[in-house]
């Protein structure tokens, strides 16, 4: 499940924000997963490798939606047709 949020949390990344955004995010969420760990009795190697798939996977949902974003700004521009108040 957690590899699945990573993902969707990558591709909102993604398409919402530009380069840098996904450092921070990946950079947080790693500390906070093995700052949870540590607490929790893990050791911190195993903790660190637990880690290493929902870091693969927000990269890879990141990329999927810098790909998709002009497609995605597509259809959310033919979803919000406005009317013409042209005569």
């Amino acid at each position: 499940m957690l590899p699945i949020l990573a993902c969707v949390a990558g591709i909102y990344v993604g398409l919402h924000f530009n380069i840098l955004a996904l450092l921070p995010l990946t950079v947080l969420g790693a500390a906070a997963y093995i700052v949870s760990a540590w607490a929790n009795g893990q050791g911190l190697l195993d903790s660190i490798t637990a880690v290493l798939l929902p870091i693969l996977t927000v990269q890879v949902g990141y990329f999927l939606g810098l790909t998709s974003r002009p497609a995605y700004f597509h259809l959310r521009s033919r979803l919000n047709i406005w009317h013409s108040e042209r005569v």
